[in-house]
C-alpha cells in the first residue's frame, strides 16, 4: 500500500468542498488500485487529505485523472496543496 497526504488550506466553505468531493465519486471509482480516500476537519480553513492506492505505481498512474478532479475545487483553495507521500507499512480498520 501506498499513501499520498495533502496539506489543503481553504476559503473557509467546507461544504462547498465536501459537496464537490462527494459529486465526483464516480471519478474516484475510476481510479485503478485507489483503496480510499479521507479528508480530515484540522481547522474551519484546513483539511488533511489521505488517498490510499495498492501501490507507488497506482498513484503515478493516476495522477493525470487525480489532478483533474483536484481542478475543480482549487478555486476554493488559499494555498497550493502540501503533498507528502510513503509506503504504508500497517493499517488497522475494526
Amino acid at each position: 500500500m501506498y499513501c499520498r497526504t495533502a496539506t489543503l488550506i481553504h476559503n473557509g466553505d467546507t461544504d462547498e468542498i465536501i459537496n464537490n468531493l462527494r459529486d465526483q465519486k464516480d471519478k474516484y471509482d475510476a481510479v485503478e488500485g485507489l483503496h480510499s480516500v479521507t479528508y480530515v476537519k484540522i481547522s474551519d480553513k484546513e483539511f488533511l487529505g489521505f488517498a490510499i492506492y495498492e501501490s507507488k505505481a497506482h498513484l503515478e498512474a493516476a495522477a493525470e485523472h487525480i489532478q483533474g478532479i483536484m481542478k475543480s475545487f482549487m478555486p476554493l483553495i488559499s494555498t497550493p496543496p502540501v503533498f507528502k507521500e510513503g509506503d504504508v507499512p500497517w493499517i488497522y480498520s475494526k
